[in-house]
């Protein structure tokens, strides 16, 4: 009994372990049947499955914000923000999804989507349809075709909250909202022309946004997933996500405050001279930040813009004609192109005379107190040339040539120079090469060539003529004459970004002249201020912008260039370049009035010391307020001869 129970237990045993190998074979079987048909499916899938074939990793990308762009004081002036932005699936609104579509209902919903986006985005219908429309005629050949239709056209700019309030309520097939970054400028237009311009995918176009991009430019995050057939996310697997990073802020050694106080001052001179326009920059000649560009243009009806048959025509007529002087700034985006303070270049007159006099002084050719006699204000040179001074004196010292800004007496004492000598002087100052500030487009200025170069040209520069320079490169030199201590007489490195430490900048200098020179040109160049302002003082007794503040500085008035290079307008660029206060300065700015108006050329008012004169004044007296720095004191000297001056006049 126990054997035969034995041999049954035995029997099953065996069965169940043959059904066992047979479930097993039958499950290798039909994996090996699925796996040949993943196979037969991967390499050669029917024409119904191939559309579905592809990559089943999709990838996603989030923007992340660019840096902002702060002022030196960290007042934010640009920055990225979201907004919401239109997309059309011109597949969805075509109808093309839909086997038997009626085409005339299809043409109205799409003239009704256009109209309705056009109305609330403000732009031309025109524009709408061309890019909506191009699309679904481009579907029907794709779709015919067996290809992928395009399912994405953007529509207009990032959305304002009233905008996205309307679009919300519209039912248009196909309509999607999409959320996108957007650069928004919160300084005003008076920095516009310093930040400048970001594009549609946020890559600086103009500016301070196109010179510090790559610092400016953040890095995307990105996120890896798994979708199905149609295209839905399954999983993420680990670590295919990586977060993204915003872009580095940039301080920009600009102060918003000044800014606005000096644009406040530029447009009341611009206005009070009838000028087309002015050009203000303002820096510490300590470090060589740049805390204020400022390029102001004012609308003049009536300016005739050259052309050689004008020109000739004038002059033939013998009639007062304006011309307009200053270039267009043909800006399709609303944001200026170009900054005039680094790319458009000026003949800068008597301002240049400092620079000359100090070389002059430097090489040993003249001495501080050595007389000059400038034949009462009108004489010819060697080779026959005519020169004038406005104010026509018999004599003057070598010092008094700078005070009363003497045209012959200038000439006679750069004449000492030997061309190499003067054209040697004028490149040391940095004029003829870029400042490298940062801003794109910088000019680098125009010095004659060594070869060119003539006694004509020893005349002209000697006068601030036959060298054109730009607004930043006249800051850059004169800052030589307004550095402290023994720093006076080197050049600063002009930067656009706030420094870290100001013992950095401190350590960046570049010798032009001795300490002793530059100290003499600033005290020269405080009786100029004082003349200045004394005439000032008596013309517009309220104004108290032109009172309390001791400065240095020098005035010039250059008629300004044709644009064929063959001569000048009757026109002029008045300036006024400044440093203060005199005894420890902080501050050097320099004021261009272009163009000032024929009335005040016709009464003799339109020199640099009457209209530019003053507006450096008054931004110098608030910047130095801002700052909490006294403005002198006065010793008992400057005081009593400054009040003598005032009773006297």
């Amino acid at each position: 009994m126990s054997t035969a129970l034995q041999s049954f237990h035995e029997s099953r045993a065996k069965r169940a372990d043959r059904i066992g190998r047979l479930a097993i074979a039958f499950m290798l079987l039909g994996l090996a049947v699925v796996l040949g048909r993943v196979i037969q499916l991967q390499m050669s899938p029917s024409d119904r499955l191939s559309r579905f074939v592809g990559e089943r990793t999709s990838h996603a990308t989030y923007m992340a914000p660019r840096g902002d762009v702060l002022d030196r004081r960290g007042r934010v002036m640009a920055a990225s923000m979201s907004g919401m932005r239109i997309f059309i699936d011109p597949y969805m609104l075509g109808e093309h999804d839909i086997a038997q579509r009626d085409e005339a209902q299809v043409a109205q919903r799409i003239n009704e989507a256009v109209i309705s986006l056009a109305g609330i985005l403000e732009v031309d219908e025109s524009d709408i349809a061309d890019r909506i429309i191009s699309r679904i005629v481009t579907n029907e050949r794709r779709v015919a075709q067996g290809q992928n239709p395009i399912r994405y056209v953007s529509v207009g700019n990032v959305l304002t909250d009233a905008q996205l309030a309307r679009v919300q309520t519209l039912d248009i097939r196909g309509l999607h909202l999409e959320e996108r970054l957007v650069r928004e400028v919160t300084a005003s237009k008076a920095a516009a022309s310093i930040i400048g311009l970001v594009g549609t995918d946020h890559d600086g176009l103009l500016g301070a946004e196109r010179r510090f991009d790559a610092q400016l430019q953040p890095r995307d995050g990105r996120i890896d997933f798994v979708r199905d057939a149609i295209g839905k996310p399954l999983w993420v697997e680990q670590g295919r996500y990586e977060i993204g990073q915003r872009g580095k802020d940039i301080r920009l050694s600009i102060d918003l405050a000044l800014q606005e106080m000096a644009l406040e001052e530029l447009q009341r001179g611009v206005e009070d001279a009838d000028a087309a326009g002015g050009r203000l920059v303002l820096a510490d000649p300590a470090t060589g930040e740049v805390l204020v560009i400022l390029d102001y243009k004012r609308d003049i009806p009536g300016l005739i813009d050259y052309s050689p048959e004008t020109w000739t025509n004038t002059v033939a007529s013998g009639e007062q004609t304006r011309f307009r002087t200053i270039r267009p700034d043909e800006s399709p985006v609303g944001v200026p192109m170009r900054s005039r303070c680094v790319e458009d270049i000026y003949e800068p007159g008597s301002t240049f005379k400092c620079f000359m006099w100090s070389a002059a002084l430097e090489r040993g050719k003249v001495r501080a107190d050595e007389r000059f006699n400038v034949h009462k204000g009108k004489w010819r040179n060697a080779y026959g040339r005519l020169l004038q001074d406005v104010s026509p004196k018999d004599e003057l010292t070598w010092t008094n040539v700078l005070v009363n800004s003497s045209n012959i007496g200038m000439t006679q004492g750069v004449d000492r120079l030997s061309f190499v000598e003067a054209r040697e002087a004028i490149t040391r100052f940095g004029f003829g090469s870029k400042t490298d500030i940062g801003l794109p487009g910088e000019s680098a200025g125009l010095v004659t060539s060594a070869k060119n170069w003539s006694k004509y040209t020893q005349t002209s520069i000697a006068m601030g003529y036959e060298v054109a320079v730009t607004p930043v490169q006249m800051v850059r030199a004169f800052s030589a004459f307004a550095r402290h201590d023994d720093r006076a007489g080197t050049l600063p490195e002009l930067s656009l970004l706030a420094l870290q430490s100001e013992a950095v900048a401190l350590q960046l200098r570049r010798r032009v002249l001795p300490t002793e020179i530059a100290m003499l040109a600033r005290r020269a160049m405080v009786q100029v201020a004082e003349n200045m302002l004394r005439v000032m003082r008596r013309r517009n007794p309220n104004d108290d912008g032109l009172r309390g503040v001791q400065m240095f500085g020098k005035s010039g008035t250059a008629k300004i260039a044709r644009p064929d290079g063959k001569g000048y307008y009757e026109q002029y660029n008045s300036s006024f370049v400044s440093g203060a206060p005199v005894g420890s300065p902080r501050l050097v700015v320099l004021v261009v009035i272009d163009d000032p108006g024929p009335e005040l050329i016709r009464r003799r008012q339109h020199y640099g010391s009457q209209v530019a004169g003053p507006v450096a004044a008054r931004v110098l007296k608030r910047a130095l307020e801002y700052y909490g720095v006294p403005s002198g004191p006065l010793d008992d000297n400057q005081r009593n001869r400054m009040a003598a001056a005032d009773r006297t006049n």
